[in-house]
């Protein structure tokens, strides 16, 4: 797909911008979206007078009276921000995380009283319309609606769109057809609540509301007339126009929270005030009868019953969708807050959707701590599902039996368990189809890339691994990573971002836990082969489960040292065991006798750097070193070996396919994990957490030496997990 730019009008960027409203300066990366330098409150300005060149408020609010004053007394120019199309993904509608802005010098979208930026654009004559909307351009456009209305995407995308709702809501409005063999045609009514702003800026009002539901009934006599209630009027929250209905012949009330694009595609005609459901029918082709007097009427593609005069043009509804998403709208990813394309909200909008999906169960989770539980209720989330804890197996059994009388009304009957690697159900056997009372059991741990710091001292991880086979690291069942290493064909495109995606974490020198020092590495004499030998946690079920044969660290040193006699070896203890948090400790003998060299304190990307092969147990960091195109031997069978890139002491008969590299990248850190930004709750790619790990490395490398440092987040570590937000 071919980014075009996003930016119109074409004005000078803005480096300085006051902005009164505390909760529009909260909104996260608002100086990226707003196009300036520096967003300054009324204070800060009052004091840099002389930088300032423009004034942010918030569309048409009454309390914004304060800051146009102030820009009229010090002419400063206005600038009116408001919601983009794509707002985010979040369970909270209000959340300070936004995926767009618009942003307007003229006026504001939904203000038919006054032109605006977009309204300005659209009433161009057809020479300048297509000086800004290109062939290429409107390509573009026809491309992202097609992605938009396919995925069911819109402004608030925390919806249900699994098929399962599809089908009750087809089931729900074919309920009043009385059984006819052909079904009606189906007419949607759109409430509004009562004094929204763009119904009072649009020309429209309780009597607009009424004389539009009277012209639904008396224009599709033969139809199912379908009225849509905002969910705030269900709630209680707010109070809409159209009157109670329930007891109208010939009338359904639609009141559930269903994705609106879902909905739309259902239904033959729609009748609108103002609401942005009217454009979004436009967008998926339906017929839409208007009574106010909305951004996306007056342009030849709906019937306006209220036309707004000065709108001359006739556009296509490509042209239109040009102008709302790519012209007006700015995006921002809110994980690396750079500047995204219209195609990249997308797909990050699709990439929460497939994540939801894959949460759609009602998990209850089984002896997790007390500090991962809010960062699993992140990865777990979904509208779909549910997240519940009890403290263990015996608990959750116990909850199983609870007669529906004496349930907890406000937790949902679960659908799965979920556990920390084998802490619960250790013997349970997923082909059992009485395994857990018939609930399938996820098994969860880090991912392969999980955070800057350690997670024995309480860093979050930004990527973990659902598992309902098995796990990665236990080789004597098969896991989903395993599976798809089996049996995935990856295609070009797969390989294309497993290539880059490679690329970027070896120029950004990650690795797992992204600790250690800078140092000077004691190199072996010219000729000498040079071995990397890396420790692990003893007690670590990657050991217990992963080894036959050599389990502790220093019965690898000495098989390597027998295997290797004239070879230069390095030993590198684990950062866990080194900080004093985790069990695998070498004795000094045993060091003296078998390693020409120990680092405790370099960071594992330069010892890879130096090496010329890598000799483990089960350890992440042979992948590290296969990335680097080190030769790797194991000794137990962690995840990697078995695939024809390893050399393997400890062969495993069920990994018969070979495996390219690449292949092994794609499928290691791009299907099998899931990753969540901590600070936002997105759901992200391995690329974006690339970026935020290599951020935020530098400020943790200058202390991470110090031991009451180390102490003191840990404590930090513990309540920030207590804090996040799901």
């Amino acid at each position: 797909m071919v980014a075009v730019s996003s930016q119109f009008p074409a004005q000078s960027q803005t480096a300085i911008a006051v902005a009164f409203s505390r909760g529009l300066r909260a909104i996260s990366h608002l100086e990226k979206l707003a196009g300036v330098d520096q967003v300054l409150s009324p204070s800060q300005a009052r004091a840099r007078l002389q930088d300032v060149s423009c004034v942010l408020v918030w569309g048409r609010k009454s309390n914004t009276a304060a800051a146009r004053k102030f820009a009229q007394r010090h002419q400063l120019d206005v600038v009116y921000l408001e919601d983009g199309w794509i707002r985010s993904s979040a369970a909270d509608p209000h959340s300070r995380i936004s995926y767009s802005l618009l942003k307007d010098h003229t006026g504001v979208y939904y203000d038919s009283s006054v032109p605006s930026d977009l309204e300005n654009l659209l009433n161009l004559d057809t020479k300048a319309f297509r000086e800004v909307a290109t062939v290429e351009q409107l390509a573009y456009a026809a491309q992202c609606r097609q992605q938009l209305v396919s995925a069911n995407i819109t402004k608030y995308n925390f919806n249900s769109i699994n098929q399962t709702t599809t089908t009750k809501l087809a089931a729900s409005l074919q309920s009043r057809e009385n059984g006819m063999s052909t079904p009606k045609p189906k007419v949607l009514v759109v409430d509004q609540t009562r004094d929204d702003a763009s119904v009072r800026y649009g020309a429209m009002d309780a009597n607009g509301f009424n004389a539009m539901l009277q012209a639904a009934i008396s224009e599709n006599r033969d139809a199912q007339i379908i009225v849509k209630v905002h969910p705030d009027v269900i709630s209680g929250r707010r109070k809409g126009y159209l009157a109670d209905l329930s007891s109208t012949p010939g009338i359904q009330l639609l009141s559930d929270t269903t994705n609106p694009l879902q909905l739309l595609k259902q239904v033959d005609k729609v009748y609108v005030g103002t609401s942005q459901l009217g454009y979004e029918a436009l967008l998926c082709d339906k017929p839409v009868v208007v009574f106010g007097q909305p951004f996306y009427a007056g342009w030849g593609l709906t019937d306006d019953r209220n036309p707004v005069t000065r709108r001359k043009q006739q556009r296509s509804i490509n042209e239109l969708f040009f102008a709302t998403h790519i012209a007006m709208a700015k995006y921002c990813n809110p994980v690396t807050g750079e500047l995204w394309q219209l195609h990249e909200c997308l797909e990050h909008v699709e990439l929460q959707q497939r994540m939801f999906a894959r949460n759609a169960h009602h998990f209850e989770c089984v002896g997790i701590t007390a500090w991962k539980q809010k960062y699993i209720r992140q990865y777990l989330r979904s509208p779909d599902g549910s997240v519940s804890f009890v403290s263990s197996s015996v608990n959750a059994a116990a909850n199983d039996q609870l007669a529906e009388g004496d349930r907890d009304d406000t937790r949902q009957a679960a659908t799965a368990r979920l556990t920390w690697g084998y802490r619960a159900f250790s013997d349970l056997q997923p082909t059992d189809p009485q395994a857990d009372r018939g609930l399938p059991v996820f098994r969860v741990e880090d991912g392969f890339m999980r955070s800057s710091g350690l997670g024995s001292d309480f860093n979050a991880p930004a990527s973990l691994v659902l598992d309902s086979l098995g796990m990665y690291f236990d080789p004597a069942r098969p896991s989903e990573l395993e599976e798809l290493l089996n049996r995935h064909d990856c295609t070009p495109k797969e390989i294309f971002r497993a290539v880059a995606l490679k690329k970027l974490i070896l120029s950004s020198r990650l690795s797992k836990y992204n600790v250690g020092a800078k140092s000077n590495l004691l190199l072996p004499e010219p000729g000498k082969v040079h071995v990397l030998v890396v420790g692990q946690v003893e007690d670590d079920e990657s050991i217990r489960r992963g080894c036959d044969g050599v389990r502790k660290n220093a019965d690898l040193l000495i098989a390597v040292r027998k295997a290797m006699p004239d070879a230069w070896i390095r030993y590198k203890p684990h950062p866990d065991v080194v900080a004093g948090n985790r069990k695998g400790k070498v004795e000094k003998s045993v060091l003296d006798e078998h390693a020409d060299a120990v680092d405790a304190d370099a960071s594992i990307v330069d010892c890879l750097d130096v090496c010329d092969e890598l000799h483990t147990m089960t350890s992440l960091s042979g992948f590290e070193a296969l990335l680097r195109g080190k030769r790797v031997v194991t000794y137990g069978t962690p995840f990697y070996a078995g695939w024809g890139l390893t050399e393997d002491h400890q062969p495993n008969e069920r990994r018969t396919r070979r495996r390219t590299l690449d292949e092994l990248v794609y499928l290691s850190l791009i299907a099998y994990p899931r990753y969540v930004d901590i600070d936002t709750g997105e759901f992200t790619t391995p690329e974006d957490l690339v970026l935020t790990i290599k951020s935020k490395n530098a400020m943790n490398k200058r202390h991470s030496g110090k031991w009451s440092t180390r102490q003191l987040n840990k404590v930090v570590n513990i309540v920030k997990g207590l804090r996040y937000a799901p």
